[in-house]
């Protein structure tokens, strides 16, 4: 398959976005030369709590974080549908929308791996695409370890030339940052907690709308 027929799939709730995000993603997308990538943000996802940030805030912000990346396109569909998010169908809406010639690879992260069993159709997810975990520190290996065995069918050690095959599980190498949502937003009035985990733009445009913080 052509290079250009992988389209890259990175989901989450980006409540906010932060540099892990950002350089995680920009580390992927150039280490397998990927010419299209999809960031999709939900409005509510069914293992998590309410977003904080609105639609058109996590729009602006993923906008304002990922302006210099040509690869990478901002995909809405999860914020206009009502209810909770799940990958499974917005896979399926990806399918209808650009073909099945397409092959989806999915990326997450190490944390949402330990936890994919819970994801609704997980086993079916796996099928529609390659899914592509990525490293995060400061995990507990142990529950890496019992994700790995619950997928062992899947597993793949390694991907030749970015030969990707559906049905398949991979393990991408990265230097992760450590930034985190939450303790961002638990840390709002923190600013050299800001400064470290937050883009300078992205930075600047939440604390103008005062989106943590909006009783000041």
């Amino acid at each position: 398959m052509s290079k250009k027929d992988y389209i890259g799939i990175f989901g989450g709730s980006f409540d906010p976005i932060h540099k892990g995000h950002i350089e995680s993603l920009k580390s992927v997308t150039e280490k397998l030369n990927l010419s299209k990538v999809l960031v999709i943000p939900n409005k509510v996802s069914p293992l998590k709590d309410l977003s904080v940030a609105s639609s058109l805030e996590k729009i602006k912000m993923l906008e304002i974080a990922f302006k210099d990346f040509k690869e990478i396109e901002i995909e809405d569909y999860e914020l206009k549908k009502e209810g909770p998010s799940f990958m499974i169908e917005t896979l399926q809406y990806l399918d209808k929308k650009l073909g099945k010639k397409k092959h989806f690879l999915l990326i997450i992260g190490e944390d949402s791996f330990q936890s994919f069993h819970r994801w609704k159709n997980y086993q079916h997810i796996i099928k529609m695409t390659s899914l592509l975990v990525m490293n995060r520190p400061g995990l507990k290996n142990d529950l890496t370890t019992k994700a790995i065995e619950l997928h062992q069918d899947c597993i793949e050690n390694t991907y030749g030339d970015n030969n990707f095959k559906k049905g398949k599980i991979y393990f991408i190498k990265i230097n992760p940052n450590p930034a985190s949502s939450t303790h961002i937003r638990e840390n709002i009035d923190d600013q050299s907690v800001l400064s470290e985990g937050l883009d300078d733009d992205v930075l600047k445009y939440l604390q103008e709308q005062k989106i943590y913080n909006k009783d000041d």
